[in-house]
């Protein structure tokens, strides 16, 4: 908002240097077109002040969390109805009800003010006064559509065109029919209208927007709170059913995975995340470790070119590998009814998208029973734990591929890592 503002006014300075020059000599009392410039570059000041001073109110109100202040008089919606998005009008805004005010009584005395300095040649001579005006209007139309009263525009804007027509027809009756002059005057409520309409439509569109990122917000809490519960907790309360109480280590397991599940809740109430964001290396050390609560030796072989690339590996690409890991991690003692299984980290040329990005591969591999035939048959959709993590991966141009026969399983999660490599010297 702010900035729109201050373009028009800035194309209407441009425009008054540039043709202020050439009409000089048109003027009948130099002493009183020298006020009339200084009166409208006064207000131009103003107005900038006055809108860079609503700005920083702004700002300080919403950095100090304080709550919207009651709308100011002169702020309804148009027609007394809630501004678009259906909220009321709130607070102090950018462009207020005095902002309206001096732009559009300025520019009903900037034209009258020409009668008294131009000569015969009115329509063009009245030109640079002619484009303020209608950024005057093209401001008031904004702020109509966030709010201000519509009688101030339509007030505003029949005032500008009468005044215009009427310091037009005391310097010559006739020009009136002049084309130009039409233009300007139909100019006037065509461009309220517009300005209006095509701010309540942006309006509208910001809200929609907003709506649509909101319901994208919560989808993406709610996938992240379905996968935590398979992850964590779910996958705690089916040990429940499968422990033996008779065997102490089953018991131990299984207490030590209850803490982890009320300690990552416990940090997602407190910080909106399920647990600390850490590098790529720290991240497969933590589920080795957590694997040890479902009773599973896993062997981490981590190259010394994973250590070298890990700094390039962004947080968020860490994050989608972690659920994805885990979802592996605990699927091989329930499933292949082994306590052992191998992780190899790498990072390879190409990934499955087949530019020369670079991607990070993790191969979980075990030596039990396999999937069965009839889930292998379906593809990796089949497999209700782990389709969400390959279609994540998939989406990132990844992607987590299953190699299994029995006596050996290999699961491979691949994703590309959005940094470059940096060439060497």
């Amino acid at each position: 908002m702010l900035r729109i503002l201050l373009i028009f006014r800035l194309m209407h300075g441009i425009q008054l240097a540039v043709t202020v020059p050439g009409i000089a000599g048109h003027t009948r009392h130099a002493g009183r077109a020298l006020v009339l410039l200084l009166a409208v570059l006064a207000e131009s000041l103003w107005f900038a002040q006055h809108i860079f001073r609503n700005h920083r109110r702004l700002l300080a109100r919403d950095a100090g969390g304080e709550p919207d202040a009651a709308p100011p008089a002169g702020t309804a919606a148009p027609g007394g109805a809630a501004p678009p998005g259906g909220a009321a009008a709130q607070g102090p805004t950018v462009y207020d009800s005095t902002a309206a005010a001096v732009e559009l009584g300025s520019a009903v005395v900037f034209l009258w003010a020409c009668a008294l300095v131009v000569g015969q040649n009115r329509a063009a001579d009245m030109a640079p006064l002619l484009v303020l005006t209608t950024e005057q209007i093209s401001g008031a139309g904004v702020g109509s559509a966030l709010g201000q009263r519509l009688r101030v525009l339509v007030g505003g804007t029949a005032a500008i065109a009468a005044s215009y027509a009427a310091v037009i027809a005391l310097g010559d009756p006739s020009a009136l029919g002049h084309p130009d002059v039409l233009i300007g005057l139909t100019g006037y409520v065509a461009l309220a209208y517009l300005i209006r309409r095509g701010g309540i439509f942006l309006l509208q569109l910001s809200a929609d927007l907003g709506d649509m990122s909101l319901q994208l917000h919560e989808q993406e809490q709610r996938r992240l709170l379905a996968i935590e519960l398979h992850n964590h907790l779910g996958h705690t309360l089916n040990a429940f059913q499968r422990v033996d109480i008779t065997d102490p280590g089953q018991l131990d397991s299984l207490r030590r995975s209850a803490v982890v599940a009320r300690e990552r809740l416990a940090t997602f109430i407190a910080t909106g995340r399920f647990s600390e964001s850490v590098p790529l290396i720290g991240m497969v050390h933590r589920q080795v470790a957590l694997a040890t609560n479902d009773r599973l030796t896993v062997e981490p072989i981590i190259p010394d070119r994973v250590v070298e690339a890990a700094a390039r590996i962004q947080p968020a690409e860490v994050e989608l590998l972690e659920p994805a890991l885990r979802a592996l991690l605990i699927n091989v003692p329930r499933s292949a009814r082994v306590r052992d299984a191998v992780l190899h980290v790498d990072v390879i040329a190409g990934g499955e998208s087949g530019d020369a990005r670079e991607a990070v591969e993790l191969v979980v591999t075990d030596h039990g029973a396999g999937f069965p035939p009839e889930v292998l048959a379906g593809g990796v959709a089949r497999m209700r734990s782990l389709a969400v993590h390959e279609r994540l991966l998939r989406e990132r141009g990844g992607a987590l591929r299953v190699r299994s026969v029995s006596g050996l399983t290999q699961v491979t999660l691949t994703l590309p890592i959005a940094s470059p490599a940096r060439k060497k010297a």
